[in-house]
């Protein structure tokens, strides 16, 4: 007995002994093929399990490995995973992914908890990482992204330092609504609204640009982004993402690092006025009838100093001009500064971030800062159980100046004051003096107006993640994204008593507080089964509801006394809008020999403001994906030498659009009423109600291609997209037999289709070279196919015309034109000024009487388009071992802005025109007969701008402190070549407002940014 105990314990110990004799360790660093630098953050897995570990800082990682030959599988977000086969008799190994955005295997966040190998998408997707993120100096994420991203245009739509931007992709997608993508952040449906709590509020259109909310996310933390362009996406998020999504997300803990690493970033900034606009400061005399008295007219007292009102006629007087730019625009000094950490056990990573801004602008008093802090946990806690958790809080704060669609922004005050005083004088109590009469002094509105907002922002997540069995995984993700606005605005009462003024002559003071809070829950169950060693299958069910609350309180008042407290209260504003939107979607996805891949998926989805009976939708998707390189023949032949994948791809799918219309707007509205002195009647308003309105439809169909040639060396992608948006919702104005003067109705359609095309090249890529060059084009074409019920014009303050016209594209400018020959050339009065075509205001056509001039009624049409006809972009990253080089180059061709700065500046006096004609070089009377033809507003628009340039050099480690010590210079915006006559093209005075873009009235210049960089691990 005992001797077989003992010989059963001595094979034992045998066994044992060989295992442990078989057991080793792995070491190893993965490595980007892009720049030859480490990737922290990477996974290592063994093959068809979740053991495995995660590279550091410097990503070097090490396992252990025992008995046979084992797969290991490297992956890294943004990069083709790689499988590797460890030898017996191997113990190091280097691994090398490419970051080539095109790569079919790399994993595609497509959702909250929905993601896929790009080679079975059959839609188009643009992958961003962080790097790409990074290389700007801009506090902003969507500054950061533009021309970056084919098919889309990005618009800065002013130079303010929060400045909001518009995204549009694949052109606009509503008249009424925001065209304006999804943005989720780590599975938290994120706003983007610009709700303007510092609106002056007093004339009707005058829309500012405004912050969107993005500006309070930092770029730093990202560590990806897709951007997901085709209503095709909608079954994942349904009518949400009917302008399609930009999926973010986040850097993540360090699972398997016992150590935490550190990474500091630091830099500093300098804004300039890239080009100011020339100004009348060589007629030296002032002519007191020139523009048939467009401005006041004024003569000199017994002391010489300008009087206005007096009744001269032609009179000239010397004067001195003087440039006002010079006393609104300063330098404008930032910094941005950025701790993380990150860390982790072997399953448990952890992240933490602390980030804080400052910028100021380039008119003066004007400044951005932002704090932000985010925290993140990520456990595995067994094989089939693991979540995540984050939070995110950034405190904004912004001072302000009126700025775009209001008369007494800084600029406008430029543009709208003769420059014949001295703006800078100030009486013996130390107030500045007036300009001309009913204007503000331009300093007054630099010093005196306190315009100010701040917002405190809380975005918490989280994701858990249940796999009972090998076949099913349940994803949960729950989110909020909630934040307060309050805004401040205090004028003081107009300080030049001398003179009639007319905006806010005693004084305004305003408080406005935004509360937004908004949560969503998403859940998904994900079924995989392989039928065969060919045929797979992936069932996606799901389910997802968001709630939307914004509340708005705002106290405006006038007349302010001496504590500066409003004596005749004006208006109390509270609001409250609420929207609860749901769906539920089924996805099915088939791959067959691992080239043949489709996907079948359908969405009920449902939004509260809506009636019942028009609240659910269904929205079907179908899309598919060919992988031709993976044909045998094809493998087998000399075009696999050539050709390393070659993919074609095609999806068709519907979306809704729920930002046409409010929460509430299907209702009727009322209004009390005063009864005997009494207010409890009520009336009904104007604006009727309708229970019919159902959402806007979109229909979507896109083909394309995807192909990697000469190892990876070039990749190129196509697409075509064809849309057809239906019920398009408009408010019509109604005839006065229907009781009301407007309703909100389904009345017209539209149309985008377009091609998206993107192409790198890698012409140099060994040991110590590399260099790539990237180019992205896109073009679309939109054009509304039916109104019912005729054009739709938006007035303004600005003057611009914008409509929505039968057959022509959205929002393009209807006006006043210049009578022409038959030649082409300018039909002149018989003094030689230009003048309006007049004629028959029923046909449209012009008319001329006995003498060839003009006449009839003034005729109008069509005068410009906001919609370009193209947008291309072109950058090229240099590597010389340590030392970087990049830059990027963007193109937006043939689009038109509506400037009225241009003419605001010549009717004063201000504008180089207007000095043309004081100078005798433009003939007498040229300013007063062009200031009615709308036309002469119209700009080309096109430019090409450069958007980033970088150099940097890689210093390495420095001590045993400070590892992947960087050093950069970047500039932004530097150059911009065009033909604009004011200051940028790149504007709009109506922010994201879909129908008024592409105006120029009063808004901020962009400014031109240079930056000095440091970043280093420790």
């Amino acid at each position: 007995m005992n001797k077989h105990y003992l010989t059963f314990l001595s094979v034992l110990l045998l066994i044992i002994n060989f295992a442990m004799a078989q057991e080793r360790t792995i070491s190893g660093i993965v490595i980007s093929e892009d720049d030859n630098q480490p990737l922290p953050g990477a996974n290592v897995l063994f093959k068809g399990t979740t053991i495995g570990a995660v590279t550091d800082f410097d990503g070097k990682f090490s396992i252990t490995i025992s008995g046979e030959e084992k797969i290991l599988v490297v992956s890294y977000i943004g990069y083709s995973s790689k499988e590797i086969t460890i030898a017996l008799d191997q113990n190091t190994i280097e691994v090398y992914l490419n970051s080539n955005s095109n790569a079919l295997e790399e994993v595609v966040v497509m959702g909250s908890s929905v993601s896929q190998s790009r080679k079975k998408i059959g839609n188009a997707i643009t992958t961003l990482k962080s790097k790409d993120i990074t290389s700007s100096p801009t506090p902003s994420v969507t500054a950061a992204i533009q021309g970056k991203i084919p098919g889309a245009q990005i618009t800065q739509n002013s130079g303010d330092p929060a400045g909001g931007f518009s995204i549009r992709l694949r052109g606009p997608s509503t008249i009424s609504g925001s065209s304006e993508p999804l943005y989720v952040i780590d599975g938290v449906i994120t706003s983007n609204l610009t709700t303007n709590v510092t609106n002056l509020n007093v004339d009707a259109g005058a829309a500012q640009p405004g912050q969107n909310r993005m500006a309070d996310i930092n770029p730093n933390d990202i560590a990806s982004i897709n951007i997901l362009n085709g209503s095709a996406a909608a079954a994942i998020y349904g009518s949400r993402a009917s302008n399609g999504v930009v999926i973010i997300n986040t850097k993540q803990g360090l699972m398997g690092n016992e150590e935490p690493e550190f990474y500091f970033k630091t830099s500093v900034n300098v804004n300039t006025v890239r080009k100011k606009v020339p100004t009348n400061l060589r007629g030296e005399q002032f002519e007191s009838g020139l523009g048939e008295r467009l401005w006041p007219i004024f003569g000199k007292d017994e002391n010489g100093n300008l009087t206005p009102y007096q009744n001269l006629s032609s009179e000239k007087f010397d004067v001195t001009r003087y440039d006002y730019q010079d006393l609104i625009f300063d330098t404008g000094y930032g910094t941005d500064n950025y701790l993380s950490m990150r860390g982790g056990a072997p399953n448990i990573g952890y992240n933490a971030s602390v980030g804080y801004t400052t910028n100021q602008g380039i008119i003066k008093n004007t400044d951005f800062k932002r704090l932000s802090t985010r925290l993140g946990f990520n456990h595995k806690v067994t094989d089939w159980l693991s979540y995540d958790v984050g939070a995110y809080f950034a405190n904004s704060q912004s001072n302000e100046k009126p700025d775009g669609n209001v008369f007494w922004s800084p600029i406008n005050s430029v543009n709208i004051s003769n420059n014949i005083y001295d703006a800078t004088r100030r009486d013996e109590n130390g107030n500045l003096m007036a300009v001309e009469p009913t204007r503000v002094n331009p300093l007054s509105i630099i010093e005196d107006f306190d315009i100010s907002q701040e917002i405190n922002r809380f975005i918490p997540n989280l994701k858990v993640a249940i796999k009972p069995f090998d076949f099913l995984t349940i994803n949960q993700t729950y989110g909020a994204d909630m934040y307060t606005q309050v805004g401040h605005i205090y004028i003081p009462a107009y300080p030049y008593p001398d003179v009639n003024p007319s905006y806010f002559d005693k004084g305004y003071l305003s408080d406005t507080e935004a509360k937004i809070f908004n949560w969503n829950y998403d859940a998904t169950a994900t079924f995989d089964f392989d039928f065969s060693d060919e045929l797979s299958s992936e069932t996606i069910i799901g389910y997802n509801f968001q709630s939307s609350k914004l509340t708005l309180n705002g106290t405006q008042g006038r007349d302010l006394n001496a504590n500066n407290i409003p004596t005749v209260p004006l208006e109390d504003k509270l609001s409250e809008d609420r929207l609860d939107i749901f769906g539920f979607f089924l996805q099915e996805s088939l791959a067959y020999k691992d080239r043949y891949f489709l996907t079948v998926a359908g969405r009920v989805d449902g939004a509260t403001n809506f009636a019942p009976d028009n609240r659910t939708n269904f929205y079907p998707k179908i899309s598919g994906s060919y992988l031709l390189s993976n044909e045998p023949f094809w493998e087998n032949s000399n075009l696999s030498n050539i050709f390393n994948s070659v993919r074609l791809r095609s999806s068709y799918g519907h979306a809704g659009n729920l930002t046409a219309i409010s929460p509430y707007e299907r209702f009727g509205s009322y209004s009390r009423n005063n009864f005997f002195g009494v207010q409890n009647t009520l009336v009904q308003d104007s604006r009727l109600g309708n229970l019919d309105l159902k959402p806007e439809r979109t229909k979507e169909f896109e083909i394309g291609t995807d192909v990697n040639m000469f190892n990876n060396r070039v990749s190129f992608l196509f697409t075509y997209y064809n849309q057809n948006i239906s019920d398009l919702i408009v408010r019509r104005v109604l005839s006065p037999s229907e009781g009301g003067l407007t309703r909100t109705e389904n009345v017209g359609n539209m149309k985008n289709h377009g091609y998206e095309a993107y192409l790198n090249v890698s012409p140099i890529k060994n040991e110590d070279w590399q260099w790539d060059l990237n180019f992205n084009f896109s073009t679309n074409k939109n054009e509304v196919t039916n109104t019912s019920g005729g054009p739709i014009s938006i007035a303004t303050v600005s003057g611009a015309l914008p409509q929505v016209r039968e057959g022509e594209p959205l929002g393009v400018f209807y006006g006043t034109y210049y009578a022409q020959n038959t030649d082409g050339s300018l039909l002149l009065t018989p003094d030689g000024l230009p003048q309006t075509e007049r004629g028959n205001i029923t046909t449209g056509l012009p008319q001329r009487d006995a003498n060839g001039q003009p006449v009839g009624d003034q005729l109008k049409k069509v005068i410009g388009d906001p919609n370009a006809d193209y947008i291309l972009a072109f950058g090229t990253n240099l590597t010389y071992k340590k030392l970087s080089f990049s830059m990027l180059w963007e193109s937006v061709q043939g689009f038109d802005v509506f400037d009225a700065d241009k003419r605001t500046r010549q009717g004063v006096g201000v504008g180089k025109m207007a000095e043309q004609e004081l100078t005798g070089e433009l003939p007498r009377g040229y300013i007063a007969s062009i200031y009615p033809i709308e036309e002469f507003r119209i700009e080309d628009g096109s430019f090409i701008k450069l958007r980033e340039i970088s150099l940097s050099y890689k210093l390495g480690s420095l001590g045993n402190a400070l590892n992947n010590v960087l050093i950069s210079v970047q500039g932004r915006n530097l150059f911009s070549f065009d033909d604009f006559f004011s200051y940028d093209p790149e504007t709009n005075a109506g922010g994201q407002s879909n129908l008024l873009r592409s105006v120029n009235f009063g808004n901020a210049p962009i400014p031109r940014t240079f930056s000095l960089s440091v970043s280093a691990n420790f």
